[in-house]
């Protein structure tokens, strides 16, 4: 009987020290906070543009004359705003706009039935209005497509190298012509569409960078060249225009309201 007495006491002695032994456990540690998409940004990109431009060219009385194909290569740069809303624990539906000042240019040299000609070809404008919807991976990395409205200005710088006349051949033949040797510049803005995707990075609470491709297409572009002097030279162009960028940019973002 004494025995299991002393058996007894031992055991609630012991009870409240492995009880407290018990206690001291750290916490487990708290989950990781989910960043937060919704908001405002601004931000600013660099990027190069290769573009290939097909052309039909026609003269005074509307007949075709020539086609020719030519590419365009360059960098841009520019700005960018636009507004992120993240309605799911992952997802984000956005708009934003861009514009940029380009040297995307190249130069040609065709010839045809009636002459030979060079070209200084240049897009100097980018712009687009565009709807985005990305899915954020591992919590900061947004894989997003994007698509909508694509702007660009170019112009065009054409020289008359030669003109075929009595028989003459171009080039390197007799080239009588007044007309030789005549410029003429053409420029405009034309609209089309735009579609592409990219990467976005959260790399701090309220700043992203992002890698981008973008490809706009511009059909019917019309230019009209008139050389002074000559009102019977006037030659009408019809292009499509295929333009394939890659950008790399920076935004700051305006955060407001909780993450989902």
């Amino acid at each position: 009987m004494r025995k299991l007495l002393i058996v007894a006491a031992v055991g609630l002695i012991a009870t409240p020290a492995f009880s407290a032994d018990m206690a001291v456990k750290a916490p487990p540690p708290p989950p990781a906070p989910v960043s937060n998409w919704t908001g405002f940004y601004i931000g600013g990109h660099i990027g190069y543009g290769w573009e290939h431009v097909n052309t039909n060219t026609f003269n005074d009385t509307g007949a075709l004359v020539d086609t020719t194909s030519s590419d365009r290569r360059g960098p841009f740069g520019g700005g960018q705003a636009g507004f992120n809303w993240m309605f799911a624990p992952t997802w984000v539906l956005g708009v934003e706009g861009d514009i940029s000042a380009a040297d995307i240019h190249g130069d040609t040299f065709n010839c045809a039935a009636t002459g030979c000609a060079s070209s200084t070809n240049k897009g100097s404008e980018l712009a687009s209005v565009r709807g985005r919807l990305g899915y954020v991976a591992n919590n900061t990395l947004m894989i997003y497509g994007t698509g909508g409205w694509g702007w660009s200005h170019s112009s065009s710088d054409r020289t008359v190298v030669c003109v075929v006349a009595g028989g003459g051949v171009c080039p390197g033949g007799p080239s009588p012509s007044p007309l030789t040797g005549m410029s003429a510049i053409a420029s405009g803005s034309q609209g089309g569409w735009t579609a592409g995707g990219g990467l976005e990075w959260m790399f701090a609470p309220h700043w992203t960078a992002k890698v981008e491709y973008l490809h706009y297409q511009f059909n019917d572009i019309q230019r009209n060249f008139s050389y002074p002097g000559f009102p019977t030279a006037f030659r009408h162009n019809v292009s499509d225009a295929s333009l394939n960028t890659v950008r790399v940019g920076v935004n700051y973002l305006f955060n407001f309201g909780p993450g989902p």
